[in-house]
Order: C-alpha cells, then sequence, then structure tokens
C-alpha cells in the first residue's frame, strides 16, 4: 500500500476513533487532575494534525503547506466535534476544547515537519 494511502487510512481511523469516543455519552473525567480535559484534546487532535500533515506531505504538497492544511483540517474537524458533542447527553460544546483541538493539530503538524526531517523514510520525495 502507497504511504499516502496508508497515513489517509490512519487518519480516517483516527478520526473515527476519536467520534467514537467523545460519542460516549456521561463520560466520567478523572477528579483531582487540573485541566485532564484539554490535555486529552490536546493529545488526541496532536495525533490528527500529525497524520493529516503527513498524508499531504505524501500528496505532494510542500512541508510548510501541508502542515498549514492539517491546522486548517483540525480547525474544521474540530469544530465539528464540539457541535456533535452537543447532542451528546453529559457532553458539552466548549469553545476553549476547540482551542486544545486547534493547539494539538497545530503542535502535531509541526512536529510531523521536525520528524520528516529527522527520519526521511517517513516521506517519498
Amino acid at each position: 500500500m502507497p504511504r499516502r494511502r496508508l497515513y489517509f487510512f490512519l487518519l480516517l481511523l483516527w478520526i473515527g476513533l476519536t467520534f467514537l469516543f467523545t460519542s460516549i455519552p456521561n463520560l466520567e473525567i478523572p477528579e483531582g487532575i487540573p485541566f485532564w480535559d484539554k490535555g486529552a484534546h490536546f493529545a488526541i487532535y496532536g495525533g490528527t494534525g500529525f497524520l493529516c500533515a503527513l498524508w499531504r506531505r505524501e500528496s505532494g504538497f510542500p512541508a510548510k503547506r501541508a502542515a498549514l492544511y492539517a491546522v486548517l483540517f483540525v480547525l474544521a474537524v474540530g469544530a465539528i466535534d464540539e457541535i456533535h458533542q452537543h447532542w451528546i447527553p453529559g457532553r458539552s460544546m466548549e469553545f476553549l476544547d476547540w482551542l486544545a483541538d486547534t493547539l494539538g493539530g497545530g503542535t502535531g503538524a509541526v512536529f510531523s515537519l521536525l520528524l520528516t526531517r529527522l527520519f526521511p523514510s517517513l516521506i517519498t520525495e
């Protein structure tokens, strides 16, 4: 399987799992860990930004454009996810969650740029 398809498949799988987990009603979040919720958003969407940037790089985009595309993609997917949570019992739509999604996605996209420099075999050029 070409890497472009592999990264796209992994991205779709990651987004599917994200929406599956955010569809769980009345999810208990750990007490006593400040900002646990925002950290989870940051990490999950960091993976989304990372995989999206790799997929775009394999699709022929230059590195910075692939990262920008990934950030814009995370902005949209994070917004859709937050709106979707509005209808899930025990969940809420929060601007700060969307901000954590976006920051995580941007960090993941930048991390993909750094990692492909350290490990050039991650992309075909």
